[in-house]
């Protein structure tokens, strides 16, 4: 800033954080400067910003509560430079001003240097990836100065473990173009390295020199040694050496000596058992955990494999262990006798007022399953609770008696009640707060008076009305509950002490080196001057999660004055780049592959772009996505896609030629989300489709043969509370599309298509699923256009739609036996999802539909149907599937099934 005689600066404030003494003294110039600054508060005039680089002009200024036109107020300085300097990227900070009114405001920072790359140098002999992993330093830290030399130490440390001891290692720093941004050179000469030239084992002769994954001629590798002894141990308590011992090891002239104590050898032998199996008895066995056998651990196990046997229906099961140590060896035997297996066959409650199966269903005791003797004091005390929740206070259950029929192998448990009054809530008041909040609390407690009175509701209740106060800023509530009990009604009073309002202040954003602030600040809807709210908090960083761009997201509460929070948003940035391939095989396309590279925060704005191409024996594709998440500055994701397809259908199985289609399109459009789980979507699509040789039988229109223009929009709405979208257990997902083609929208083409789909999913019991699906479409051409375009028309059976079909083969068909496809179809499907284990299901369905030329031809009578069986096993990108579907009523000349492969569910 220029001086002159009208301007003269004044230091508002200025501070380094290098260490504990530059603070003081900024403070301490802060507070003279401020005391001495005059009572009248000038005006913020023209603000300038010098050697600002790594966050915009508005974050800084909010941090600052500065803005034009704004008075100067010298403690909301204070604090907003405290607050800057939260981001972690600040050195130092100065702000400047002068006498005119109102004032010119000068902010000079310099922010601390950041390593922008690790470059590595020299004879390294490693990798530069794996250098740079061992280097302390990272790419994106700050660039501390004083911590060189000691990861200069620290990597030449690693790279002796590494077998390279007289390693020279040398880091430098050198300046980028970017400001504050500096670039790491690591040099290193690895120099000779350590060879291993014989091993030897000592302690023991069970493990060989040749047993080892280390062998003469190899590097002496501090961490490989390390990780090859774990392993050893691991080997040695499989083979049943249940304390082992590796290490330690020596290195001298070449030889590697290490030191090995296998321990005892453990044999645990069990016999006299055949309802349960000597692998799961063993599993019981604690011996190999706590790696010691003594007398305490034989009983443990003893009553561990006694518990299972009781959980199996075995009351009378009895295991007598015996021991014997030799030199080197242990062996405990456990001789099991079973006795009768027995199921509950009746529990008789007495003395109670309440249905008997409403305690019955309360109770781990059921009749029809096996009986197990553990589990009577267990009922007894749920039974107990049972009671006290309804209001019984004095009630007793007496000791669970079981009388067994060893006939019959059936136990028949008797529960004897002494219930005693119940006890009411007699009335609920609120106090210590307005007459208007108590009708509000009292709803939110959720007591009502004449429900059964027990110390869980009402614990549950004052938790319910503290939360509801700490969600509205209150963070130091206390709630007092006070009980009156007359005869068998009680009287609760809760008394709230409401304690101070807490609201947010600003919002500091720290860890956003490539993404930028804009993006996490829009999608905080927590403005300043709101309650401080955990369970806002929590949602607002489950938010900044889904965005794909962090691996970690914390949001910390820092103290900026009396009543007010500012929030520290620290976030560390992850790839945001990816890539993906894939080859495999189905039964249409046969061979298939694709590859896909994305990136989803181009310009850091979280703008995401894709290119993908797929390859197949029958299909090129290759499609360019672009995504912009906030829409004219609205939570609105636009979508634009360009795609290229080059593709022929042909007949199954002689795989002859029915028709090939060469598409270019461009589409674009908006999304909503207008809940949780419904969305709704509106899209323009405009594409140039070329067909070409067409079968004559196929050929329903001018339209399915040369080139046409289609230009579309397509409004539609999904319905989705699926639990997992690639293989759901429970949910339903549901849509509608409506697609208009319109020579008003410069098509060649007019029509109007609409498709409608619903599937849900019920787990009917712990690896089986029910799926159901049902879907159907309606089209129909206008002005001019009597039949569908073949591109647009409705076409199915295969993989995907009725599996007794081939590809695209049911429904109408040509003069030479060619499907033709429709403008209308309806189709269902039910599977039964049944998971064997090991990542394999296997899936029993039903599916039915058909085709019809015209909607006017519809007709149920017409409806095809097909069972079959599949299998799937799972994978990371979704399920592989194969699937035989069967036709129930074969017409002439057709096949009896087909077989599909894919990957992914059916529907």
């Amino acid at each position: 800033m220029r001086k002159s005689d009208d301007r003269t600066p004044h230091g508002i404030g200025r501070t380094t954080f290098p260490s504990r003494v530059a603070s003081f003294c900024f403070y301490l110039f802060l507070y003279l400067v401020l005391s001495a600054a005059p009572a009248a508060a000038a005006t913020v005039g023209t603000i300038t910003i010098q050697g600002l680089y790594s966050a915009s002009r508005e974050e800084l200024l909010d941090l600052l509560d500065l803005a034009e036109g704004k008075q100067i107020d010298a403690e909301k300085v204070r604090t907003g430079i405290k607050r800057a300097f939260l981001k972690g990227i600040f050195e130092q900070m100065s702000i400047q001003t002068n006498d005119r009114e109102p004032a010119d405001v000068m902010v000079i920072v310099q922010e601390k240097d950041r390593i922008a790359k690790v470059s590595v140098q020299g004879d390294h002999v490693l990798s530069g990836k794996k250098i740079r992993t061992l280097l302390t330093m990272k790419e994106g830290e700050v660039m501390r100065f004083d911590l060189m030399a000691q990861a200069e130490r620290d990597l030449k440390e690693k790279f002796a473990l590494l077998g390279y001891p007289e390693a020279v290692v040398h880091i430098s720093a050198e300046p980028t173009k970017k400001p504050y941004r500096v670039e790491l050179v690591v040099n290193v000469d690895a120099g000779p390295p350590l060879v291993i030239r014989q091993i030897q084992i000592a302690g023991t002769n069970i493990v060989a020199p040749d047993d080892l994954r280390v062998s003469a001629g190899d590097i002496y590798d501090q961490f490989r040694v390390r990780d090859e002894l774990k392993r050893i141990q691991a080997k040695l308590r499989k083979a049943d050496y249940y304390h082992p011992v590796a290490g330690p090891y020596t290195f001298e002239a070449g030889v590697l000596t290490i030191t090995l104590d296998p321990g005892p050898q453990l044999t645990v032998l069990i016999e006299g058992n055949s309802a349960i199996s000597t692998k799961r008895l063993r599993k019981e066995v604690p011996f190999f955990e706590v790696e010691t056998v003594n007398d305490e651990i034989v009983d443990e196990a003893v009553m561990r494999m006694l518990a299972l046997y009781h959980s199996e229906g075995f009351p009378f099961a009895q295991v007598a262990p015996v021991t014997k140590k030799d030199k080197g060896t242990i062996e405990v035997s456990f001789f099991v006798f079973e006795g009768l297996r027995i199921k509950t066959r009746a529990i008789q409650i007495t003395g109670s007022s309440l249905p008997p199966q409403s305690l019955k269903n309360v109770m781990s005791l059921k009749e029809g399953e096996y009986f197990n003797p553990d589990l009577k004091d267990r009922d007894r005390e749920t039974l107990q609770e049972f009671y006290r929740a309804l209001g019984y206070l004095d009630a007793t259950i007496h000791e669970i008696e079981d009388t067994i029929d060893m006939q019959q192998e059936r136990a028949d448990i008797a529960v004897v009640v002494t219930e005693g009054d119940r006890t009411l809530i007699g009335s609920i008041d609120i106090q210590g707060v307005p007459d208007d909040a108590r009708a509000k609390l009292l709803a939110v407690s959720a007591l009502k008076v004449g429900d059964p009175y027990n110390e869980v509701d009402i614990s549950d209740a004052r938790f319910r009305i503290i939360d509801s106060y700490v969600n509205a800023g209150n963070l130091n509530v206390d709630v007092l509950v006070q009980r009156t009990i007359e005869g068998h009604k009680v009287t609760v009073v809760f008394t709230v002490i409401e304690g101070t309002k807490v609201r947010i202040g600003k919002m500091v954003v720290a860890g956003n080196e490539r993404t930028r602030y804009k993006v996490i600040r829009r999608e905080i809807v927590m403005d300043e001057g709101q309650p401080y709210s955990f369970k806002t908090l929590a949602e607002e960083r489950r938010k900044l999660y889904k965005l794909g761009l962090f691996d970690d997201v914390g949001i910390e509460p820092h103290n900026a004055g009396e009543g007010v929070k500012d929030l520290l948003v620290k976030v560390k940035e992850g790839n945001a780049g990816a890539y993906e391939f894939g080859v495999g095989y189905a039964d249409y396309e046969e061979f298939r592959g694709y590859a896909e590279v994305s990136y989803r925060n181009l310009w850091g704005m979280n703008r995401q772009g894709l290119l993908r191409g797929e390859l197949s024996t029958l299909q090129q594709r290759y499609i360019i996505q672009y995504t912009e998440p906030w829409f004219l500055g609205k939570q609105l994701p636009f979508r634009a896609l360009f795609l290229y397809e080059n593709k022929k259908e042909i007949s199954v199985p002689g795989r002859e030629v029915r028709y090939r289609i060469e598409r270019y399109a461009a589409s674009a459009g908006v999304e909503k989300q207008l809940t949780d789980s419904l969305k709704a979507e509106l899209y323009y699509e405009y594409s140039i489709v070329r067909t070409s040789d067409v079968q004559p039988d196929v050929i329903l229109s001018k339209e399915d043969v040369g080139t046409l223009a289609i230009s579309s929009i397509r409004p539609s709405l999904v319905y989705d509370t699926r639990d997992n979208p690639f293989d759901p257990t429970r949910g339903i997902v549901a849509g509608l599309s409506v697609k208009v083609a319109s020579s008003l929208l410069f098509s060649e083409t007019n029509f109007v298509k609409t498709t409608l789909y619903a599937s849900t999913f019920h787990q009917l019991y712990k690896r089986i699923v029910l799926a159901l699906s049902a879907r159907g479409g309606i089209a129909y051409g206008y002005n001019g256009t009597s039949e569908l375009p073949l591109v647009e028309r409705f076409f199915l059976g295969g993989r995907f739609s009725v599996r007794g079909y081939e590809q695209d083969n049911l429904g109408p068909r040509g003069a030479d036996n060619n499907p033709t496809g429709g403008n209308a179809f309806a189709m269902g499907s039910i599977e039964f999802r049944t998971n064997i284990g090991r990542g394999f299901s296997i899936v029993p369905f039903l599916d039915f539909g058909n085709v019809w030329v015209k909607a006017n031809d519809i007709d149920p009578l017409d409806i095809k149907f097909t069972t079959g069986l599949g299998l799937r096993y799972a994978t990371p990108v979704g399920p592989l599937r194969v699937d035989y579907g069967i036709k129930l009523k074969r017409g002439r000349d057709e096949s009896k099934g087909e077989l599909h492969f894919s990957i992914g569910q059916a529907f």
